[in-house]
């Protein structure tokens, strides 16, 4: 976990270089076989969190819901702790973190407005902070109106992508201002873009392809998204289906780089 330990040395290296003290990590408790919360109430310098699902009824299971913790970097117990954690969890839930001006409570506000999402209409949760998909919804999945919002309150998002390498997405880094986030309201179309990126996840974890058929793990990812992005236009509907026109995809790949090689 030695990439752990740099992706945080960095981060925190270039906060004390913009005299930047804190940055806020969120949780997501759902892929953790235990609740952070109550280790929350053990440090000498208290922390501030919360729940991003405060206000909506899913807040009733708390020790599921994602949280957003502010980590003040001279406290060294507390930088130890995410260093510990982020460790932990980096197989199941790894943590997605933002470097923002605002203030705890504005940041957690709007945030909060951010998860409560509809689709058509319906009232839902808007997952964003899960890092296998984080990076994707800006590439032609939110509006650029819905992705300004996610990077209105951030100088940078970062996570640890899945060749184990840090990833930066720069924000708006925008002054805060009292304003309400717009909700983010999602089309058929997007919607379904977003289960493609489901589906390449759970293809990936069930199918045991051969080793290096890509060079990067993202470039495979990529790869298997955007043949369920094309199985989805051809109306390839069935999981069977959707996973053998993705393979096949991928094998064409195989044997094409095979002859160039």
């Amino acid at each position: 976990m030695e990439h752990i330990r740099n992706w945080l040395s960095e981060i925190e290296q270039t906060c004390r270089k913009i005299n930047h003290h804190y940055i806020d990590i969120l949780i997501d408790q759902c892929g953790m076989e235990f609740s952070v919360i109550p280790a929350l109430s053990g440090f000498s310098s208290s922390l501030a969190w919360c729940s991003l699902y405060e206000g909506i009824p899913e807040d009733i299971y708390r020790e599921d819901a994602p949280l957003l913790i502010r980590i003040d970097l001279d406290e060294p117990q507390q930088v130890q702790w995410l260093s510990e954690l982020a460790r932990e969890v980096a197989l199941t839930a790894p943590l997605l973190l933002i470097v923002s001006p605002w203030p705890f409570s504005a940041l957690a506000k709007w945030l909060r407005q951010c998860v409560d999402a509809s689709h058509e209409g319906l009232p839902g949760i808007f997952r964003f902070w899960d890092t296998r998909i984080f990076p994707w919804l800006f590439n032609g999945i939110l509006t650029a109106k819905a992705g300004a919002q996610l990077l209105r309150p951030a100088l940078f998002w970062s996570w640890i992508d899945r060749d184990d390498n840090p990833a930066i997405l720069a924000g708006k880094g925008a002054a805060y201002a009292d304003e309400i986030a717009q909700q983010i309201t999602f089309s058929d179309a997007q919607f379904e873009a977003m289960m493609c990126l489901s589906d390449a996840i759970l293809f990936l974890k069930a199918q045991h392809l051969p080793e290096n058929i890509y060079p990067t793990k993202e470039e495979l990812f990529s790869a298997c998204f955007n043949a369920m992005l094309e199985a989805t236009k051809k109306k390839i509907l069935f999981e069977e289906d959707r996973d053998a026109w993705v393979l096949a995809g991928l094998s064409e790949y195989k044997k094409y780089n095979e002859v160039q090689g």
